[in-house]
C-alpha cells in the first residue's frame, strides 16, 4: 500500500515542503533516509521521529529513533522509545490527518511535521518513493543563525524543484527504489469499494430492479456463486445483498419467501450487506473506516454501512476477502443496472422461476461478463444440503456405548439465542447455543446449557454427549426438531439412539418461553 504524506519543515519563515508517495512498509530508518535526500540534507546529524497523533488519537511521549532503548526514560517525562529499524510507516500512519514530527539535527532544531493525506494502491509503471509536488529549497545545514536573520534565501517556484527532488532521490536511494508492481501490497480493496458504493448510491439502481430481479455472479476467483439483491424498492433500506455459495442461495430465497422470523433469518444467512444510513447512525468502526480514506460522502442516507453475516455469528465488520465480494456484487449491480436501461430485462424470480447469471471470461488480458440463464430448478439441484461428518473421536463413542439405556423419553433442542458472546475485544461475537433436555413423563428440565463457542456440527455433537454424560444413561428414546437432527443425524446412527423427529416440541417450548420470561427486566 502507497502512503502520501506532507512533509513540511517548520519554523524556517517560508512554506517549504514536500509531498511524498512512499510504501508502507518502509522502515523509519529508511524513511529518514527518504527525508534527507527529498530536503537535501547530509545526513551529518543526529535524528529522531516523535509520534504526535496514531490511529485518529493525539499522543505524547513516543520516540522512534536510531538508539537501541530498550527500556522507557523517565528523565523528564514517561517516554516510550522504539527503534527505527524495527517500525515501519504503516504502524504509525493509519488514518489521514495521523502525524509524526521528524527532527534532524538536535543543534539546529529542523523540525519537519509528517502529515499522512491518503493511502492509495501503487500504480504500475511508477516507482516509488517520489515526490509529487513540492515548494522551496531547505536550508543549508548548519544555516539556524542565517534562516533566524533572515538571509537564507529559500524562495523556489517551478515543476524543477520536483524533478530535483526526485533526481537526489533517485541518486541515493538505489536499493530503496521499486517499481509499482514490486511494491508491498496487502488486500486493501476499501478504496475501490467506497469509491464504488458512492456511484452505486447516485444510480439509485433499486428505482428499476428489486428484490425478485436478483442475479448470480460467477467469482472469477473462487468459482463459486455469490446472488445479488439490489435494496430500496420497499423505501425502507437502501443498499445491495451479496449471498455467498449454497448458505447463501438458501438464504435468499428464504428473504423473497419473507415467512422466516427476523432472528432465525439472521442466524441462518450466509451474506454481506451494503445500507445507506445517516452519519449519526453510522458506529463509530464504520465511520472510522469511511474516513481512513480520502473518499467524501455528504447527505442524508448516502452513508455506506457494511455488515457481515454468517450462520451462528453476530453481524460483523467485513473481512479483506468479503470486501472483495462485495466489490465484485456492486460493480456487477451496478453492469446490470445499466444494461437494464439500454434495455436488458432480466427474469423475475417469482414469476419466470429463473435468474440471470453473468459468467466471466478473458478477453484481450481483461475480465468480461457475459449473461447466461438459469432455471431456478437448475440452481437448486446445484445447491444441495451438504452432510454433516461424524466429528467426535472413536475413544468418546466407545464411551458413550457403555453408558446404559434408560426407560426414558426427552425433548431435546440445541437453539441459538439473542444473546451476543465475545471472549477477547478484537474477536467477531458468536450467539451463545442453548441446549436443553426436557423429560416427557413429568415435564422436567433434566439437562441445559449454554454454551458460547464457535458454531458447527462439532459443538452441537459435543453438546449432546455432555447430554448424555450429565444423565449417566442414553434415554430411550428421543424427540427432536430436523433443524437438530440434521447436525446430530451421524452421531444418533451411530449410537443407534430411537429418534423421532417433530416440528413442534411443546416441551421444550414451555421451557424456553419460562427461561424468556426470567430473564425479561421488570
Amino acid at each position: 500500500m502507497i502512503y502520501e504524506l506532507k512533509v513540511t519543515l517548520k519554523d524556517v519563515g517560508i512554506p517549504v515542503w514536500r509531498k511524498l508517495q512512499i510504501d508502507g512498509s518502509t522502515t523509519f530508518r529508511d524513511f529518514h533516509r527518504i527525508l534527507q535526500a527529498a530536503f537535501n540534507w547530509y545526513d551529518i546529524h543526529l535524528y529522531s521521529f516523535f509520534v504526535n497523533k496514531t490511529d485518529g488519537k493525539n499522543i505524547d511521549g513516543v520516540e522512534i529513533s536510531p538508539e537501541n532503548n530498550d527500556e522507557p526514560s523517565t528523565l523528564f517525562f514517561w517516554q516510550m522509545s522504539y527503534h527505527d529499524t524495527e517500525e515501519v510507516v504503516a504502524d504509525w500512519f493509519k488514518t489521514p490527518k495521523d502525524k509524526v514530527s521528524y527532527v534532524y539535527d538536535f543543534g539546529d532544531d529542523w523540525n519537519h511535521e509528517i502529515v499522512l493525506t491518503k493511502k492509495m494502491k501503487p500504480r504500475k509503471g511508477i516507482t516509488y518513493p517520489r515526490c509529487i509536488d513540492a515548494r522551496n529549497s531547505a536550508p543549508d545545514e548548519d544555516s539556524r543563525p542565517e534562516v533566524i536573520m533572515g538571509d537564507a534565501n529559500l524562495e523556489f517556484a517551478g515543476d524543477h524543484l520536483i524533478a530535483g527532488v526526485n533526481k537526489e532521490m533517485e541518486h541515493q536511494l538505489k536499493g530503496l527504489l521499486t517499481a509499482g508492481n514490486q511494491v508491498s501490497v496487502e488486500n486493501d480493496y476499501w478504496p475501490e469499494v467506497l469509491s464504488k458504493a458512492k456511484e452505486f448510491q447516485k444510480l439509485t439502481p433499486w428505482e428499476a430492479m428489486f428484490d425478485e430481479h436478483s442475479f448470480a455472479v460467477v467469482d472469477p476467483v473462487t468459482e463459486e456463486r455469490i446472488y445479488c439483491s439490489v435494496l430500496g424498492g420497499g423505501g425502507e433500506v437502501f443498499g445491495l445483498a451479496v449471498y455467498i455459495g449454497d448458505e447463501g442461495y438458501a438464504s435468499l430465497m428464504d428473504s423473497l419467501s419473507d415467512k422466516v422470523p427476523d432472528f432465525d433469518f439472521i442466524l441462518k444467512q450466509r451474506s454481506l450487506l451494503m445500507s445507506f444510513e445517516d452519519r449519526e447512525d453510522l458506529e463509530k468502526a464504520d465511520y472510522k473506516l469511511i474516513k481512513s480514506y480520502d473518499i467524501p460522502f455528504r447527505g442524508r442516507k448516502s452513508w455506506p454501512l457494511f455488515r457481515s453475516y454468517k450462520p451462528g455469528y453476530y453481524p460483523w465488520l467485513m473481512d479483506d476477502d468479503e470486501a472483495r465480494l462485495m466489490l465484485l456484487g456492486i460493480e456487477r449491480s451496478i453492469g446490470v443496472y445499466q444494461e437494464i436501461v439500454k434495455g436488458l430485462e432480466i427474469p423475475d424470480m417469482l414469476l419466470d422461476k429463473a435468474m440471470l447469471v453473468k459468467v466471466p471470461r478473458e478477453e484481450n488480458g481483461e475480465l468480461v461478463f457475459d449473461n447466461q440463464f438459469a432455471g431456478l430448478e437448475e440452481e437448486e439441484n446445484e445447491v444441495e444440503e451438504s452432510d454433516v461428518p461424524l466429528t467426535v473421536s472413536e475413544l468418546e463413542l466407545k464411551r458413550i456405548e457403555k453408558f446404559k439405556t434408560m426407560p426414558t423419553a426427552i425433548e431435546f433442542s440445541m437453539d441459538y439465542v439473542d444473546m451476543p458472546v465475545q471472549e477477547h475485544p478484537d474477536e467477531r461475537p458468536v450467539f451463545a447455543l442453548l441446549v436443553l433436555a426436557v423429560e416427557r413423563t413429568q415435564g422436567l428440565a433434566v439437562y441445559q446449557d449454554l454454551v458460547s463457542s464457535t458454531p458447527g456440527s462439532a459443538v452441537m455433537q459435543e453438546a449432546f454427549l455432555k447430554m448424555i454424560q450429565s444423565m449417566d444413561g442414553v434415554p430411550e428414546k428421543i424427540i427432536i426438531n430436523e433443524k437438530t437432527t440434521h447436525f446430530l443425524e451421524p452421531l444418533i446412527d451411530q449410537l443407534k439412539i430411537n429418534a423421532e423427529v417433530k416440528s413442534d416440541l411443546p416441551l421444550i417450548r414451555q421451557v424456553m418461553d419460562m427461561l424468556h420470561d426470567d430473564m425479561m427486566p421488570f
